[in-house]
Formats: structure tokens, sequence, C-alpha cells
């Protein structure tokens, strides 16, 4: 297989894993951030999402992102927020 032939599958298939960096852009967060939660256990007061290794990488499973985005309460307002 050509290493033009990788890239084009590469791009075609979404990861089931992310990096720090990806998992923070999709999150919406600093990779500073989402990178010392781990350490601290702690984001903005919040328990932070499941991360894997693998090797010396770390890589957060899309699955465990969505679970924890799905975690969190929605408001439509702030009003409705601190009422709660």
């Amino acid at each position: 297989m050509k290493k033009t032939d990788r890239k084009a599958i590469k791009k075609e298939i979404a990861p089931a894993a992310l990096s720090s960096e990806e998992a923070a852009l999709y999150l919406g967060l600093s990779k500073c951030d989402l990178d010392q939660s781990r350490i601290s256990g702690d984001l903005s007061g919040l328990i932070p999402p499941r991360f894997i290794r693998i090797g010396r990488r770390v890589r957060y499973r899309m699955s465990d992102l969505e679970q924890w985005l799905n975690s969190h309460d929605n408001f439509t307002t702030l009003a409705e927020e601190s009422s709660s």
C-alpha cells in the first residue's frame, strides 16, 4: 500500500481514540487543562473524562468523551442553572 493510500484511508476512518490535543479540541478545553486534570483528578470542579494508555501515549475513547459530556446537566439559561 502506498503512503498516499494510507493517508486517504486515515482521513476516511474516524478514530476510536483521540490524542490529548484532539480530545481537548473536541471538548472545547485547553490541552493543558485536560493534561493537568489527569494528574489532579479535577477539571474545573468536575471529575475529568476517563482515558487509556497505549504504551506511553494517552488516548481518550470517543465513547468515554460522549459519556462524560452527557453526564453533566444541561441548562437553557443561567437563571435555570443557578436555581438548581
